[in-house]
């Protein structure tokens, strides 16, 4: 790939996030219709099911996880809306339709010749979010839903890239190349979509984790320490032992250490397997 090319791309980019213009689909109805439900206090199971009853996917996908060996260990069968919002409570029906919108800002017709690379994006995208989760259970000290979504919301600066990044064959061509403009952007990129959607700045900081990532053992834990450890722990491979140096600020703050590695690791299985039944994988 030519150099003029590639400084076309990162231009063309540059002007993307300078004007806002990340072109992602916007969140279904039944997204922005929960979040508002969910700021009123007074929000009870059944008027949250009205709400979720007008998508027939996310209805299927809540019951099918209420049902599933991590939400349900006794293994009685729930076959009732309401019921299974009941057992799930509502942060997570937040979570399962945020994660149904992204998954199909991922499996979206037009990327379809993206097909491969999506897909590995995406699976990470899950590994991260289930292990950020189990960590925040372990750490008890940050919220594992928001912890979720974090983890979840990871790489979608990747897609963005790559989808736009059709239009440059050569850069398409030139994985060294691509890999590199993704890892050194999709932080960036993610933050703009992350803000466009709504999330929170606690959020969207988690996004750019090294630059908001600090050394003081004595500062408040936070969703960014969780996501730092996440990724060190999946970028392990299953073989994490012990957590390293880098890792040591945020272990702190989390009042995590290496012996309770084992128990996240199982955690995290179970989790991931859920996760995995309930999505498109």
């Amino acid at each position: 790939m030519s150099a003029e090319e590639q400084t076309r791309f990162l231009q063309e980019l540059a002007e993307d996030l300078n004007s806002r213009n990340i072109e992602l689909p916007s969140f279904p109805d039944v997204v922005i219709n929960i979040r508002t439900a969910l700021e009123d206090p007074a929000c009870s199971s059944e008027r949250l099911a009205d709400v979720v009853r007008t998508d027939a996917v996310l209805v299927a996908r809540l019951l099918m996880a209420s049902n599933s060996a991590f939400h349900n260990r006794a293994g009685i069968e729930i076959t009732d809306l309401n019921l299974a919002i009941s057992r799930l409570g509502f942060e997570v029906v937040r979570n399962t339709a945020i994660t149904l919108a992204v998954e199909q800002c991922f499996s979206a017709s037009q990327h379809k010749d993206l097909k491969y690379a999506i897909k590995d994006i995406w699976t990470k995208s899950l590994s991260l979010a289930s292990m950020s989760f189990v960590i925040a259970r372990h750490a008890g000290n940050v919220n594992p839903d928001n912890a979720f979504l974090c983890g979840l919301l990871h790489e979608i600066g990747k897609l963005y890239i790559l989808t736009k990044a059709q239009a440059y064959p050569k850069l398409m061509g030139d994985e060294e190349s691509l890999q590199t403009v993704m890892q050194e952007w999709y932080a960036s990129v993610g933050r703009s979509i992350v803000e466009a959607w709504g999330f929170s700045t606690e959020i969207a900081d988690t996004l750019e984790t090294e630059e908001h990532l600090t050394n003081d053992t004595g500062a408040a834990p936070s969703l960014v320490d969780v996501l730092f450890l996440a990724r060190e722990v999946v970028a392990a491979e299953d073989n994490a032992e012990e957590f390293g140096d880098t890792c040591e600020a945020p272990a702190t703050r989390l009042k995590l250490n290496a012996e309770r590695l084992p128990a996240i690791q199982e955690e995290f299985d179970a989790h991931f397997r859920s996760m995995r039944q309930s999505v498109k994988s």
